[in-house]
């Protein structure tokens, strides 16, 4: 795709409102900042007085945009975020069925395959429809559904939590956005309808959530690593790990999926389910403090759906390797 495209696109959303950012070339990766915050050196000219994510860079400053996709070689292929947040958006993204993985009851008894399936049965459950609005389809052959959010609630990200292969995206979050190309398909418009206002399920949806979310961070247990065997102890590890260092726009996906490595260890017998708890909290709150919008309460339901998910499939401990 040429520069003017690009340029034109990103300048056609801003004017909708929605605050854009660039992308590295042919990556889910904001081009700007190209450093993490504990990195910060702040040599950056936008990191002076503190750092500066992708989240405070997005803009709709036509000036802003015109410069950053013509200010370096590499800046005509910048693909395209949209701070969803900012923008007044909840986007609904939803997946497809990766054939090397299992299907979760009740879906599988249904013979559902992917989030559009998932998200229609969710609608009809609960006396809702699924209002057309702009829709973008992903590389992958998923859905984004662009709605706009109400006002006056903040809603932040989630994984899985609605129901399987549907997660979403609001404060503290992005999404890539047509026409980005990834390795050899891009983002493309499917629908071009201005978004209309989120559903009412999904509305019912996310507020259940908010009202079960805890108030305070989660009650942080001892959980002591030397208490498990050394090969459990570097899986917590490395699970933390990910979720500390997680990029941005990738921290609620990244702990859902840590939550599922331990949550097997957690069913198969090897690991108490109060310490990988404590452990993924902890990491979480690293990216609290690091900028992170996410709230305790979505920690909490992202945790315990990857350890739901997780316990589907227990990964039960290789005897002789732990008395080793």
């Amino acid at each position: 795709m040429t520069q003017p495209d690009t340029l034109n696109i990103a300048l056609d959303y801003a004017a909708r409102g929605w605050r854009i950012f660039p992308l590295l070339p042919g990556t889910k990766r904001p081009a700007r900042p190209n450093h993490r915050e504990r990195d910060c050196t702040g040599t950056d000219p936008r990191c002076r007085n503190s750092h500066t994510g992708w989240d405070a860079r997005a803009t709709t400053d036509i000036t802003r945009i015109r410069r950053a996709w013509s200010s370096t070689v590499d800046s005509p292929a910048y693909g395209l975020g949209i701070a969803t947040g900012p923008s007044g958006l909840v986007v609904v993204d939803l997946d497809t069925h990766k054939p090397d993985t299992d299907i979760p009851e009740p879906w599988n008894r249904f013979g559902i395959r992917t989030g559009e399936d998932v998200l229609d049965h969710l609608a009809g459950a609960h006396g809702g429809t699924i209002t057309p609005t702009f829709t973008v389809r992903t590389p992958s052959g998923g859905t984004h559904l662009y709605y706009t959010a109400p006002e006056g609630v903040r809603y932040g990200n989630t994984a899985g939590t609605i129901g399987w292969l549907v997660d979403t995206r609001a404060h503290g979050g992005y999404v890539v956005a047509a026409p980005t190309v990834l390795g050899s398909s891009s983002y493309v418009v499917t629908d071009d309808r201005p978004p209309a206002p989120l559903p009412w399920f999904l509305l019912d949806l996310l507020s259940q959530q908010r009202r079960t979310a805890p108030p305070a961070a989660p009650k942080r247990l001892d959980a002591r690593p030397e208490r498990v065997p050394a090969y459990v102890a570097a899986a917590v590890s490395g699970e933390v790990r990910k979720v500390a260092e997680a990029m941005p726009g990738e921290h609620n996906h990244t702990l859902f999926c840590a939550a599922v490595a331990l949550g097997q260890l957690v069913a198969g017998g090897a690991l108490a389910e109060h310490t990988a708890y404590d452990a993924l909290t902890d990491a979480a709150h690293v990216l609290m403090a690091g900028g992170c919008r996410c709230t305790p309460g979505e920690v909490d339901s992202t945790i315990r759906s990857g350890f739901a998910t997780g316990a589907r499939n227990p990964r039960i401990p290789n005897t002789s390797r732990s008395a080793a």
